[in-house]
C-alpha cells in the first residue's frame, strides 16, 4: 500500500475518525472531518500534476482537503484559482524503536490507552500541561500525530520524550513502520530523532463558496 494511504488510516485512527474509504474518481481515499472548517479529505497518494487536477476538477463542496504525495512544483500549478494551498509538508518515516529521551525530572508523562489510538501526556510539577502527542495504529503501521510542546515548556526535551513513549506503545502493539507528516515546525525535531523523509505533501483546500 502506498505509504501516504498506510498514514491516512493510522491518522483516522489517531483522530477518532472512521476509516477513509475508496473514492474512484480519481483513485483515492477519501474520509470525513466533520469539521466547520474540514468537511472531509481526498488523499491521492503518489499521484501526478494530472491526476491532482482530476480531483480539485471533482469536488463540488467547500472546506474539501485534498492532499498529493509529490513536489510542490509538480502540483502547485494545477490547483484551482481561490483554492487555498497550505504550508508545506512532509511525510516523514522511521522505526518504532525511538531514541531514548533525555531524562525531564520535573515533568511526568500520562498515557491513555485505546484499542488503537494512545495519548502521551506530559505535566510539570505543578500539574501544568507541559506537551502531549497521539499515536495511531493500523496494522503493523504506527501514526505520530499532534506532537505539541507548549511554549512556555520548549526546549526541555519533552517533544522528544514523548515521541519515546509513543514509541514504546507501537512497539507493543507490534509495529514495525512509523509515519507522519510534518510541518515545518516539527520537520527539525524529527530530523534529529532519526526520522527520514518520503515525499512532499501537497494540500490545498476547496474554497467555501
Amino acid at each position: 500500500m502506498d505509504d501516504h494511504f498506510k498514514w491516512a488510516f493510522g491518522y483516522c485512527a489517531a483522530r477518532g475518525y472512521a476509516q477513509p474509504v475508496t473514492a474512484n474518481t480519481p483513485p483515492a481515499l477519501w474520509f470525513d472531518a466533520g469539521k466547520p472548517d474540514q468537511t472531509g479529505r481526498f488523499i491521492l497518494g503518489n499521484a501526478s500534476g494530472e491526476a491532482a487536477a482530476a480531483a480539485f476538477a471533482a469536488v463540488d463542496a467547500p472546506h474539501i482537503y485534498v492532499d498529493i504525495a509529490a513536489p510542490r512544483d509538480a502540483i502547485l500549478p494545477y490547483v484551482p484559482p481561490h483554492w487555498q494551498p497550505r504550508d508545506p509538508m512532509w511525510l516523514m518515516a522511521a522505526r518504532p524503536d525511538m531514541p531514548p529521551a533525555r531524562p525531564t525530572p520535573d515533568f511526568t508523562i500520562e498515557l491513555d490507552e485505546g484499542a488503537d489510538r494512545f495519548e502521551a501526556i506530559a505535566r510539570h510539577a505543578d500539574g501544568a500541561l507541559a506537551a502531549r502527542g497521539v499515536l495511531g495504529i493500523h496494522g503493523t503501521t504506527a501514526v505520530y500525530d499532534q506532537i505539541v510542546t507548549e511554549a512556555q515548556f520548549g526546549r526541555r526535551g519533552l517533544g522528544s520524550a514523548i515521541m519515546a513513549e509513543l514509541g514504546r506503545c507501537a512497539v507493543r502493539r507490534g509495529a514495525t513502520e512509523c509515519l507522519l507528516v510534518a510541518t515545518s515546525d516539527g520537520k527539525a525535531l524529527y530530523e534529529r530523532l532519526g526520522w527520514t523523509l518520503r515525499s512532499d505533501i501537497v494540500s490545498a483546500i476547496s474554497p467555501s463558496a
